[in-house]
């Protein structure tokens, strides 16, 4: 038996519609796609994780979490989005191309995955405390 995040009492509202008009004018994501990740961000962002099986509790339509969970796969899987298209959107989606200065921050990770390492050097401008990724290199 499968338990909603509505049951759980994790139900949010959907904000997303802005969300999901930025995403159709410069991603030109067709309105089911757009929806779609538009949920998907507003519950990475509320959550403040982006682990699937969590995020996909806090889904604000009352539709079952394995449904989301395969529908955000299914999303995942088929769609590519321009590295060099995501920052310029994420900066005109929180109005913070019209800030006077910008607190930029520079982050670099490391993995290791078997004997192999990851490294991750990342740019990304703060706003309201939160790491707005601008470039990164893997």
């Amino acid at each position: 038996m499968m338990i909603t995040g509505k049951e759980l009492g994790l139900h949010m509202k959907d904000h997303s519609a802005p969300l999901v008009e930025l995403l159709q004018k410069h991603i030109l994501f067709n309105l089911s796609r757009a929806k779609c990740l538009g949920l998907f961000i507003i519950s990475m962002l509320n959550s403040r994780t982006v682990n699937m099986s969590l995020l996909c509790n806090r889904m604000p339509s009352g539709i079952k979490a394995a449904s989301w969970y395969r529908r955000m796969q299914r999303f995942i899987s088929e769609i590519s989005i321009s590295w060099r298209v995501l920052p310029v959107m994420l900066v005109m989606m929180t109005g913070f191309e019209q800030e006077q200065k910008w607190v930029l921050c520079l982050d670099r990770t490391n993995w290791k995955f078997g004997k192999r390492h990851i490294n991750i050097l990342y740019l990304a401008v703060s706003f309201h405390g939160i790491a707005i990724p601008l470039f990164g290199i893997f």
